[in-house]
């Protein structure tokens, strides 16, 4: 940490790893074209962590790598003490840049769709990771997790904004079967604890998720799991589990 930082050293006794969802930034250094050797980031942001309430925290320093800056919406690393979310660090080291960001991020998905592949064509050659009973098809007006097939579709492909939907964590509480279920690894109502996205009061929901082999089912509906989501905190109803940032 700088000499230039407002961000005060603090001890963190009982460190846990979390995330800071920026909700608010300062805009980008030398964006008028006069050039800042030390430009100043303000954050208004919530930090999320297991364990941890969503604390709504403000962040002020002038060491910010100007090829990291933040913007509303990202979630920056964190170390956060597990006593008091206020006290927390940012891990910098762990932000990519842009373009690392997008080359880690290609070959994050090339390696996960050959895995994938590899595992479906081994284990079940005639069925999808990501199964879709007949009904919830592209042409069902029928809703899923309170979404349509293609609002679905365009949350797991990056646009989870663009229908309405945060991304937060989600503990699970129970799974239920569902019957009949045409899915190798069964369908399954899946109760979890939403950790709001926002800072709000957190809330219980359930999600339904059918699973192409009952090993990928007994990793994700485990009782206490921790599952990435994308939900939407004006509407419970709607919630689904983001496959695509499942590790």
């Amino acid at each position: 940490m700088s000499l230039f930082s407002k961000v005060r050293r603090t001890e963190i006794m009982n460190p846990v790893s979390g995330w800071l969802k920026v909700v608010a930034c300062s805009p980008p250094p030398d964006i008028a074209g006069e050039v800042t050797l030390f430009p100043k980031c303000d954050i208004d942001g919530v930090i999320i962590a297991e364990r941890v309430a969503p604390t709504a925290v403000h962040f002020s320093g002038r060491d910010v790598p100007k090829s990291k800056w933040p913007h509303p919406g990202m979630m920056l690393p964190v170390v956060v003490d597990l006593a008091d979310p206020r006290h927390y660090r940012i891990e910098w080291e762990k932000v990519p840049r842009g373009q690392q960001a997008a080359e880690n991020l290609a070959a994050r998905l090339r390696t996960q769709k050959q895995d994938e592949q590899r595992i479906d064509e081994t284990d079940h050659p005639d069925f999808p990771r990501v199964w879709r009973e007949a009904p919830d098809g592209e042409t069902s007006p029928e809703l899923l997790n309170g979404l349509t097939a293609q609002q679905t579709e365009l949350a797991l492909a990056g646009a989870a904004a663009a229908v309405g939907l945060e991304p937060t964590i989600a503990r699970v509480l129970t799974a239920d079967e569902v019957r009949p279920s045409s899915a190798p690894g069964g369908t399954w109502d899946i109760t979890v604890r939403v950790t709001h996205p926002n800072g709000g009061v957190d809330w219980d929901a359930v999600t339904r998720m059918s699973f192409s082999s009952s090993e990928r089912r007994l990793k994700r509906t485990a009782a206490g799991t921790t599952l990435p989501v994308l939900v939407d905190p004006d509407n419970h109803r709607r919630i689904i589990v983001d496959v695509s940032s499942l590790s």
